[in-house]
């Protein structure tokens, strides 16, 4: 499903950094909009409607559907990457958007490395509607059970045949 990210731009005060920028919205079934489009500007910050991108829900992912549809809010994360100038050429924003995800574990895995922005959003009632039916569609997997060994009788191979390593009573030439 498409959803368009709302992403804020913030006037810092620090020697190291001009501006501070952070994901705070994702809009359901959005107009049809280019790319960082200014939507509102309060004192020292901007909001732009960074992009639209598709929100992909996969079955295997359902278990950590469920996880953040349990929690108080379910949210979707948004990541933000830097772009690469040497690529991208004059492009005069800094970061393009990655992913929208309802996987917290999708997050986690992004967090991990520290190279993208990753921030959570409120989940709108129009796509938490779409991922709870999604859930409901796909029932929880079987569970993983580790199947036991069948018993082996020792004592009934134990006769049946004489060892390879055992003495015999031949005699060599």
């Amino acid at each position: 499903m498409p959803v368009g990210v709302v992403v804020e731009r913030r006037k810092l005060d620090n020697p190291w950094a001009d501006w501070a920028w952070k994901p705070v919205d994702v809009l359901p079934d959005p107009p049809a909009m280019e790319p960082w489009r200014v939507l509102k500007v309060e004192g020292n910050a901007t909001h732009y409607h960074a992009a639209t991108v598709e929100l992909n829900l996969h079955r295997k992912l359902v278990e950590a559907y469920r996880v953040n549809l349990a929690g108080e809010a379910p949210l979707l994360w948004v990541v933000l990457q830097e772009v690469d100038y040497s690529e991208s050429g004059a492009d005069e924003w800094p970061y393009k958007v990655h992913l929208v995800t309802a996987s917290p574990y999708d997050a986690q895995d992004l967090l991990d490395s520290g190279d993208e922005i990753v921030e959570a959003v409120a989940m709108p009632e129009a796509i938490l509607a779409r991922v709870v039916a999604f859930v409901k569609a796909h029932p929880e997997e079987e569970v993983f059970k580790k199947r036991k060994r069948d018993r082996l009788d020792i004592e009934e191979l134990k006769f049946s045949k004489q060892p390879i390593f055992a003495r015999t009573d031949r005699i060599v030439d």
